[in-house]
C-alpha cells in the first residue's frame, strides 16, 4: 500500500474542503463560499447581533451582505447593513431585504462625513474582507494597508501608511464609527508586521483573537483578526 506524505494529504484535505464549501454555497443560495467564513466567525464569537447595524467593507460579490442580513434577524427587529466596495455591487436577492444597501467607493478615501450620514449613531459591527489583487509580491503589506483602513474607520486608528496626509485628505480626525462594545473583523495575511498590527488592535478592544477558518482556500496565508468589545474612545479625543 502506497503511503501519502502528510503535506500532500493536508493539501488534498483542504482541496476537498474548498470544493465542499463551494458546492454548499451554490446549493444554499450564497453568492460565494466566503459566506461560510463569516458564518464560522459568527458562530464562535457572535459578532453580529439581532437588530444591529453592520458595515461591510469590500463587500463584493455580496456573500457577507447575505449572512449579515440573516444574522440581524427578522425585519421587525430593525437593523441595517451597509456594503462598500470599489467595484459596482448588486445586493443579492437571496437572504437580503430592504435593510441592505450598497455604496461604490474606495474605503481608503471614504470621507467620515459620508459614513456619518448613513449611520449617525455608528455601527455595532465592522467587517472587512478587503484584499488587493494578489501577485505574491507585497501581499502582506497590502493586506495590512487595507486592514489599517478598516481599523481606522472603526476606531480612528492611524496606520503609518496614511498619517497626516490622510487626515488632511478626509478633513478631520475622528474616533471611529464602531460603537463601544462593538466587534471588528478584518482579513490579514500572515507575515512581517502582522504581530505588531494585532498588538495595536489591543488598545481598542477588550479581546483580540486571530482566527483561521475552514472555508479559506488551501495553502492560503489568510486569517481573520477579530476585535471584540470595543473600548470607549478616550474622553480627550471626543
Amino acid at each position: 500500500m502506497t503511503r501519502v506524505s502528510r503535506p500532500i494529504l493536508a493539501a488534498w484535505t483542504k482541496k476537498v474542503q474548498h470544493d465542499h464549501y463551494f458546492k454548499e454555497a451554490k446549493k444554499a443560495g450564497y453568492v460565494s463560499r466566503a459566506a461560510y467564513k463569516l458564518l464560522e466567525i459568527q458562530d464562535k464569537h457572535k459578532i453580529i447581533k439581532q437588530g444591529g447595524t453592520v458595515l461591510d467593507l469590500g463587500c463584493s460579490p455580496g456573500a457577507w451582505l447575505q449572512v449579515a442580513c440573516q444574522q440581524i434577524g427578522p425585519r421587525e427587529r430593525g437593523g441595517t447593513v451597509l456594503g462598500v466596495d470599489i467595484q459596482p455591487v448588486t445586493v443579492p436577492e437571496r437572504f437580503c431585504d430592504a435593510r441592505v444597501r450598497v455604496m461604490q467607493a474606495d474605503a481608503r478615501t471614504l470621507p467620515p462625513s459620508l459614513l456619518a450620514e448613513y449611520a449617525p449613531g455608528g455601527f455595532d459591527t465592522v467587517l472587512s474582507d478587503m484584499l488587493q489583487f494578489t501577485s505574491g509580491v507585497n501581499d502582506v503589506e497590502l493586506s495590512l494597508e487595507l486592514a489599517g483602513t478598516a481599523l481606522h474607520i472603526a476606531t480612528g486608528y492611524h496606520f503609518d501608511v496614511y498619517g497626516e496626509a490622510y487626515v488632511q485628505q478626509v478633513g478631520f480626525r475622528h474616533t471611529g464609527f464602531l460603537r463601544p462594545g462593538g466587534a471588528l473583523v478584518m482579513k490579514v495575511y500572515e507575515g512581517t508586521g502582522v504581530t505588531e498590527f494585532v498588538r495595536d488592535m489591543q488598545r481598542y478592544f477588550t479581546k483580540v483573537v486571530r482566527m483561521r477558518v475552514d472555508a479559506s482556500r488551501s495553502m492560503s496565508r489568510e486569517f481573520y483578526a477579530v476585535g471584540l468589545g470595543r473600548k470607549p474612545p478616550p474622553k480627550q479625543q471626543q
